[in-house]
């Protein structure tokens, strides 16, 4: 009998990894670090450039291309789902860049108490937090704050489709796309 038990799938910060856009152009990104303020989340930094499926180019030049988002998402889920492999590894995770961005979550309800819980409009109720920093309530998400990602944990469709598209297609209320 044939042994089909899982094998198990091992990430570890500074994995980069590949996914192939409907077989037109490949486009990688890294596993920069794990956010202990979003369920302990793996945060990854896609890269810009858009490269044909023949192209293998270098760990070291992918990782100094131009960050086009940073997301939160489960690595495991693109793996087994086939929208990604790991291609390599890098110490060089951008580190001190991911710790400027401001991700941001809109909430539909203010907790006040486990038994006391206010419903509001989420586009009123934002949080903003820059990775493994505590959750600040800001209310209304205005032009004034910096540009915002979105912070919730994405699946790896919506990585994908941002990867494609340029944006994510769902709406999200109070965002505005930069």
């Amino acid at each position: 009998m044939k042994d089909e038990r899982r094998k198990r799938i091992v990430t570890k910060i500074g994995d980069v990894f590949c996914s192939e856009i409907d077989g037109r152009y490949k486009r990688y990104f890294q596993y920069i670090v794990s956010d202990m303020e979003q369920l302990n989340s793996s945060v990854i930094r896609v890269f810009k450039t858009h490269y044909p499926m023949d192209n293998k180019p270098e760990i070291d030049d992918i990782v100094k291309d131009e960050v086009e988002f940073y997301a939160h998402t489960v690595l495991k889920s693109g793996v087994v789902y086939n929208a990604w492999y790991k291609v390599g590894k890098s110490k060089d995770t951008g580190s001190e860049e991911y710790k400027k961005i401001l991700f941001g979550t809109a909430q539909e309800c203010i907790v006040h108490s486990p038994t006391e819980i206010e419903w509001v409009d989420p586009a009123e109720n934002w949080y903003v937090w820059h990775i493994n920093e505590p959750h600040i309530r800001i209310g209304k998400l205005t032009k004034d704050i910096q540009p915002v990602e979105i912070g919730s944990v994405m699946s790896y469709l919506d990585i994908i489709d941002r990867m494609q598209y340029g944006r994510y297609t769902f709406k999200y209320k109070g965002y505005k796309d930069k």
